[in-house]
């Protein structure tokens, strides 16, 4: 099962109502905010002199503040309300309300509102002389909200919403009329031939970012009726909001998926993973472990029938929602997690940077990262920057090790363990602290075989190990 069908079943879970929610900007702190309202007077079509603008308060306003929607290279507002911290260029954030307004409520409203609208954008978009004084407000942090003779644009203009979620995803391209080009194909989820020729607006799945001559080919490639690309852009909306895990500033989205699919179960195992993921996302930051961390996030589903995991090492831009792809792991059992963690636990293995806090000091850790962090204890030891990318393909190394989604050949290994050995964490000779002219390994050689062989048994248990020839151990 690929990507786009696996948020398809997701997709196909999320009501109107849960759109609402994944839109709505919910991450106000309102009681250091300063209130602003601009009311436009219009009457028989025209403007009233000019827009009036003073303070109010959110309790005295309906309002619907949204994140940024659209696409990565035209994203804006569904509604012009705007929460600002930090804000020092009132004048300027008011010139780019035209954006919004221009490709939300004049494409989402209703005939007679966008002529309204038309009115308020026209004003904006010509704002040369600062007649309203924006230049004048101090560097704060604002609520901006603009008004139709005393009501919000939500109040005026609840259609706009309605007809955003009816709506909601676009044709890859349009002819030369500027009208949508659809074909009745087979469409890739029902199977069925519909007129297709959508995109659900994801980098996955469309080449927005390339000539306008490839879209074409995305129709005959991936050929999307309307519900398709709604369903699958709603599964992805939603697993970027409520499935997006965090380790140590390794960023990843689990997307799961069921072999059998049953609907009842898949929708109660996917509020599962969100409640773990608002549950867990302080203790996530103080655990060492990748390995431990995941088997507590994905703990409450673990022993759901069918269930596979696909893991999406990612990066992204909580601006727009932009969403870059360092590495996948398709297909998980949530039970190879469960047993790598334990034969971790067992054996006193850790996959941590920093030493394992346990309350009996005459246990000793055996850590992977001698072996498979060295980029990121050498980051750490000589205080350099810009190695970033490097440990983030370090760290998913080690996680397609361990979940077994690639091997280690041994003679690699046994060169982790001599550079281990020879050159610690700031990657300078590992001398002896009393004999100045002797290596540490050669004075103890017991303490670093018994370390190599703890790593070398884990590894074997866990299949992850093969020999130069390409058999397994």
């Amino acid at each position: 099962m690929g990507l786009a069908h696996k948020l398809y079943k997701i997709g196909i879970l999320i009501d109107d109502d849960k759109i609402k929610d994944m839109i709505k900007n919910h991450n106000f702190k309102e009681s250091e905010y300063t209130t602003l309202v601009v009311d436009f007077k219009i009457q028989d079509g025209k403007l009233i002199d000019k827009p009036i603008i003073s303070t109010s308060s959110l309790d005295n306003l309906k309002t619907f503040f949204t994140k940024k929607i659209g696409g990565t290279s035209n994203s804006y507002y569904l509604y012009p309300n705007y929460e600002y911290q930090d804000e020092s260029d009132l004048y300027k954030k008011f010139q780019a309300i035209s954006h919004t307004i221009k490709n939300s409520i004049m494409i989402y409203a209703n005939d007679n509102n966008i002529a309204l609208a038309k009115i308020v954008f026209e004003y904006i978009n010509n704002y040369k002389v600062d007649e309203l004084d924006l230049k004048s407000y101090q560097k704060n942090d604002y609520f901006l909200v603009l008004l139709i003779n005393g009501k919000t644009f939500y109040e005026l203009m609840p259609e706009v919403l309605k007809n955003y979620i009816d709506e909601f995803v676009e044709p890859h391209i349009k002819d030369k009329n500027d009208k949508p080009f659809f074909k009745e194909q087979i469409d890739i989820i029902s199977g069925k031939k519909e007129l297709c020729g959508y995109s659900p607006n994801i980098k996955f799945f469309t080449m927005d970012n390339y000539d306008d001559i490839f879209k074409v080919q995305m129709i005959d490639k991936m050929p999307m009726s309307k519900d398709t690309a709604k369903a699958i852009k709603k599964g992805w909306m939603f697993a970027v909001n409520n499935l997006k895990f965090y380790y140590k500033g390794l960023e990843y989205i689990i997307i799961p998926s069921m072999l059998n699919f049953d609907k009842e179960v898949f929708n109660d195992m996917l509020y599962s993973l969100k409640e773990s993921k608002n549950n867990l996302e302080s203790f996530a930051s103080r655990e060492e472990s990748f390995i431990w961390s995941l088997e507590d996030q994905v703990e409450k589903v673990m022993y759901i029938d069918n269930l596979t995991l696909d893991i999406l090492f990612t990066k992204v831009n909580i601006t727009n929602l932009s969403v870059q792809i360092f590495s996948t792991l398709e297909d998980i059992i949530p039970s190879r997690i469960r047993q790598v963690a334990n034969l971790m636990k067992d054996n006193y293995i850790s996959d941590s940077l920093y030493v394992v806090k346990n309350e009996d000091q005459n246990i000793k850790y055996t850590y992977l990262r001698d072996c498979f962090r060295n980029i990121e204890q050498f980051k750490n030891s000589n205080g350099l920057k810009g190695l970033e990318n490097k440990i983030f393909q370090e760290r998913i190394y080690l996680a397609k090790l361990l979940l077994g989604y690639l091997k280690i050949d041994y003679l690699e290994l046994l060169k982790r363990f001599e550079h281990f050995r020879e050159f610690d964490a700031a990657n300078k000779k590992r001398m002896n602290s009393e004999k100045k002219d002797v290596k540490d390994w050669i004075v103890y050689p017991r303490k670093y075989v018994e370390n190599e062989d703890k790593i070398l048994e884990f590894l074997k248990k866990i299949d992850a190990i093969k020999d130069k020839n390409g058999t397994f151990f």
